[in-house]
């Protein structure tokens, strides 16, 4: 059994100082004060001192994940993982967890719907990759799918349509099958599903123009016949790029 000697204010604001039978014993929030009532001449068991202990140690847990989640929102397995990170102890951040949930700090479901507006809004990433980085962040999976099913499908293909946009200018030497198949790829690759895609590429409504085909074949041609002893060779590497035989023919043989 201890006796409480002295209570100091510290002057960081709401925080203070335990001293045990006259020694400096150990720091306490405004709110633990209150909570174990500890006052001048009160006395205090092993066991009170640990529960004191451990209760600052929540404080101090729930004091850093506030600031934590000051700058942006967090999912609860962000947090964990940054309080376990400074080493505080896993009851403690069950019982942070608890308090931010219960006060609303802390949601899943919010973070999840805002994280995919904002992913819709800033980036060209489709369904697929939003739910790979929701899991990675470590939202339930149930809360994902939710998420996902809620996106207005009018958005996502207005996003697949400019991001296929930009993959035509970036493939203005290419033939037209293979700019497709770029297309396609890239629209693929950024998490869209062969719905969505198709959708795409129908709405732009893209045609090849006959005699831009063969300019740009006749350019390829120059570039690498060099490459090829056999014309057989530079015939199928011509066709690997997506130009027909009938094109390849046409250009290989206005050159003899």
């Amino acid at each position: 059994m201890a006796k409480i000697t002295k209570i100091q204010a510290q002057k960081r604001k709401g925080r203070y100082n335990i001293y045990l039978d006259g020694k400096y014993a150990f720091p306490v929030a405004e709110t633990t004060l209150i909570e174990f009532r500890l006052m001048n001449g009160t006395e205090i068991t092993d066991d009170q001192i640990k529960k004191i202990q451990d209760r600052e140690n929540v404080n101090k847990a729930y004091g850093d994940a506030v600031n934590y989640l000051s700058y942006q929102l967090r999912t609860q397995k962000e947090i964990k993982d940054y309080l376990y990170k400074k080493e505080y102890y896993r009851d403690a951040v069950n019982d942070v967890i608890q308090r931010l949930e219960k006060l609303h700090y802390l949601d899943d479901a919010a973070y999840a719907t805002s994280f995919i507006n904002t992913q819709l809004r800033t980036t060209a990433n489709g369904p697929k990759i939003i739910e790979q980085k929701l899991l990675k962040k470590g939202v339930p999976d149930n809360i994902v799918q939710d998420k996902l099913f809620e996106i207005n499908q009018d958005v996502l293909l207005e996003n697949a349509i400019e991001f296929a946009k930009k993959q035509i200018r970036k493939q203005k030497r290419a033939s037209f099958k293979q700019m497709l198949t770029k297309i396609r790829q890239g629209l693929y690759q950024k998490g869209f599903n062969n719905e969505i895609i198709e959708a795409a590429i129908k709405e732009l409504d893209l045609e090849p123009d006959e005699d831009e085909e063969l300019d740009k074949l006749k350019v390829l041609v120059e570039k690498v016949r060099h490459r090829y002893d056999k014309p057989e060779k530079l015939i199928h590497y011509l066709m690997t790029k997506g130009y027909h035989f009938d094109e390849i023919k046409r250009v290989l043989g206005s050159d003899n």
